[in-house]
């Protein structure tokens, strides 16, 4: 018997850039991944949506700020995803995109309030990221149709 945990009772499906866009509205927390010292650096970040580019907010880190004070020139990844621990299914979505940090204090003060502050610390770094490429994948398990669909006829 085949349960749902079992790779072969899984289907993996690319996800439309709208069903990505909708998706990062589900969760609030990812990761940013940039270069600091010439290696790469991740980091826990808190985000929304807004006006299609994806706000991110941190507690300040003096790598973090470093490239978020670099407007247009730093291209950073963001990352983030809801996988069920048991079942291990859900999707994930990755994000490229260059990388502003918000300085404009009504702009913070419309956007911070925003940003769930996950680990108890302010939002002392707010960001936007200008998506340039957004991909996204699905792992859902197959059901009787989509077993159906691929038997022989």
């Amino acid at each position: 018997m085949t349960s749902r945990t079992d790779p072969a009772s899984r289907l993996t499906r690319h996800l439309p850039r709208e069903e990505a866009l909708r998706l990062l509205e589900v969760v609030r927390l990812g990761r940013i991944v940039f270069v600091s010292r010439a290696v790469p650096a991740i980091r826990l970040v808190t985000h929304t949506l807004t006006d299609g580019r994806l706000v991110i907010g941190a507690a300040y880190d003096a790598e973090l700020a470093s490239v978020l004070v670099r407007p247009g020139l730093s291209h950073v990844v963001y990352q983030t995803d809801r996988i069920d621990p048991a079942t291990q299914l859900g999707w994930s979505i990755t994000l490229t995109g260059r990388v502003a940090l918000i300085q404009s204090s009504g702009e913070l003060d419309q956007l911070t309030p925003r940003l769930h502050q996950w680990n108890g610390q302010p939002c002392d770094l707010v960001a936007w990221i200008h998506p340039e490429l957004l991909t996204g994948t699905a792992v859902e398990a197959i059901t009787n149709d989509d077993a159906a669909a691929d038997s022989p006829r």
